[in-house]
């Protein structure tokens, strides 16, 4: 990661934001990007600072309609037009953008080093990108939902597991890749399961740690393999991406304390890292249908 990229509050000096943005780092070293939330309530009082330049792109999804104002790349003038919600900008921070927009702003800004493009296109055995491309504020409703995804995640009271971020970091990289990089063949299939040691090796790391609190990065190391190459031999031998292997595991666990223990539901949560037992209730609920006092109760009634 470049760390003196131009994301989080480095973006928002430049920019003039008066509030320090929501951010969220989506993987580490090479292949690592950054999610940023912009907000401008007012608009711009006076353009933006000069970005300086850097190997990086700065993707921008507007997440509320606006209209006028300029952007200037390389010191020409663009058109920009209408901005709609789910509008896509691409903007190469090689070409010194500055902009000036009057009116409210919303975007969240996925800041992508031009090396973690070319370490996935490595780990993948694509062709090297060029350059980025998307017509200027057209849909994007994948990156939409990847955004908004993001976004709700790294809002969220409680600490989102790294593993998850991580793994929608990956997906970031490859829509950039296929969509704006104009890639066209798939990625390679031919890529087996993990061996039987790695297999045993994923499951260690992952079930101690089942609050989530592990990156992608650190098991693939383990394992002795590249984070892309990681998660699909992962995928290919668990039918399932690491992240939601890790909640059914999580999910069995607390089941079990659930049916075999006289812990409170404070206590359960507190011991595989929910910040609290609303956040407990939340995650079973949403796996399970119903509260894990209920479940508890009902399960407990007929033992």
């Amino acid at each position: 990661m470049i760390d003196t990229g131009a994301y989080a509050e480095r973006m928002a000096r430049y920019l003039h934001l008066e509030d320090s943005p929501v951010h969220a780092t989506l993987g580490s070293g090479n292949s690592a990007l950054v999610v940023t939330r912009l907000h401008a309530p007012r608009g711009f009082a006076t353009p933006t600072d000069p970005i300086p330049v850097e190997k990086a792109f700065s993707i921008h999804l507007h997440l509320r309609t606006s209209l006028g104002g300029q952007l200037w790349l390389g010191g020409k003038l663009e058109p920009t037009g209408k901005r709609p919600s789910g509008g896509v900008t691409i903007l190469d921070l090689e070409h010194e953008p500055i902009a000036f927009f009057p009116n409210p702003i919303e975007v969240i800004q996925f800041y992508i080093p031009r090396v973690a493009l070319e370490e996935f296109a490595y780990e993948h055995y694509l062709p090297k990108l060029d350059t980025l491309r998307w017509p200027h504020c057209e849909m994007d409703t994948t990156l939409k939902h990847l955004g908004k995804s993001l976004l709700f995640s790294i809002q969220q009271s409680h600490q989102t597991p790294r593993l998850f971020l991580d793994h929608l970091g990956q997906a970031v990289l490859a829509h950039a890749t296929f969509a704006y990089g104009g890639i066209r063949s798939g990625l390679k299939s031919d890529r087996g399961h993990l061996a039987p040691w790695q297999t045993r090796r994923a499951k260690e790391l992952l079930s101690a740690n089942l609050n989530g609190d592990i990156s992608l990065s650190s098991v693939a190391a383990e394992c002795g393999l590249s984070v892309s190459h990681f998660a699909h031999a992962f995928r290919k031998t668990f039918g399932q991406p690491p992240h939601k292997w890790l909640m059914e595991q999580r999910l069995d666990a607390v089941k079990n304390l659930l049916l075999t223990s006289r812990l409170s539901l404070a206590e359960i949560a507190s011991q595989y890292g929910f910040s609290d037992q609303p956040s407990l209730n939340r995650f079973f609920r949403r796996f399970v249908g119903e509260s894990p006092g209920e479940w508890r109760r009902s399960r407990k009634s007929h033992l």
